[in-house]
């Protein structure tokens, strides 16, 4: 239906790929580098649309998850037990256009 679009790839996709209306990103791999966060999450909600980044993190994670917190001035919070459907539902009029699009049964 496209109502969520969500992008899934290596890290060949952080830098230099423009793909319009991501709305989630899910970090299988957490990163040990900060600019390779930032590339990563990047990808969802641009231009002025929101977007939600998840990140999955293991024990031996929490170290480079600290360290970028500090280095970005941020903190990486839990996932919350309710996430506002504005986050992860597209509301791109590229995709209502071609939701609107679709051929009617005769």
């Amino acid at each position: 239906t496209g109502l969520c679009r969500n992008l899934v790839c290596s890290d060949l996709f952080t830098r230099g790929i423009d793909i319009q209306a991501v709305n989630v990103v899910i970090n299988f791999d957490f990163p040990r580098f900060s600019e390779t966060y930032l590339h990563r999450i990047g990808r969802s909600g641009r231009f002025g649309h929101l977007g939600l980044a998840i990140s999955l993190i293991t024990h031996e994670d929490r170290f480079a998850v600290h360290k970028i917190e500090q280095e970005l001035g941020t903190e990486i919070l839990p996932i919350p037990r309710q996430i506002e459907e504005d986050l992860y539902v597209a509301k791109s009029p590229a995709i209502e256009q071609s939701n609107d699009e679709r051929p009617t049964e005769k």
